[in-house]
């Protein structure tokens, strides 16, 4: 099953070329303006993928990744890509502030770009993978020690009431700082 991927893009000519260009990898939704993005995100639930044009006729594409950060799941945030023909720093260090993924000029290497995109992302997603995966087998493991040291103060508990039934457990030293229990064999 394809994943889903939102395209905020006003320029039919960029939508049809990513559309055809993406669309054997992804289900593509198009919206030509940020405010039909963000009505979408209110009515249905969030792509793993957005393609974000910066400049849109309505409002600024950051206007999206502001409205997304209300939104959005915090464990599984979609991954926004933004394209825009401005090349600025400046620009591009905004959109990571409000949490964008990527930043893509449009123009010749668009697609190369596109791909590394992707392919990082693809990446961090199996790195996240491994992480949870990793935290349940740690989880795992001490709840396995907990069960073993508890189960060997039950031993130890149970063979000082064997060798001790007359004398009451708080007269023992339970920390094991050296002291013998009070009915210890003499030797």
């Amino acid at each position: 099953m394809k994943a889903t991927l939102w395209l905020i893009e006003d320029d039919p000519l960029w939508a049809e070329l990513v559309s055809a260009k993406l669309s054997e990898k992804f289900t593509i939704q198009h919206f030509p303006t940020v405010s039909a993005a963000i009505e979408a995100a209110r009515t249905g639930s969030l792509p793993k993928y957005i393609l974000l044009d910066y400049h849109l006729p309505d409002k600024p594409g950051i206007e999206l990744l502001k409205a997304l950060k209300k939104h959005e799941n915090p464990d599984h945030p979609p991954y926004v890509i933004m394209l825009s023909a401005q090349e600025d720093v400046q620009t591009a260090a905004d959109t990571f502030t409000y949490g964008a993924y990527d930043y893509v000029v449009k123009g010749d290497h668009v697609w190369e770009r596109l791909k590394i995109a992707f392919r990082n992302i693809g990446k961090q997603e199996a790195l996240r993978s491994e992480v949870i995966e990793l935290r349940v087998r740690v989880r795992r493991s001490q709840i396995l020690v907990g069960a073993i040291v508890l189960l060997a103060a039950m031993l130890m508990l149970a063979i000082y009431v064997q060798l001790c039934p007359d004398n009451r457990l708080w007269k023992w030293d339970p920390l094991g700082v050296g002291q013998k229990p009070p009915c210890a064999p003499i030797q």
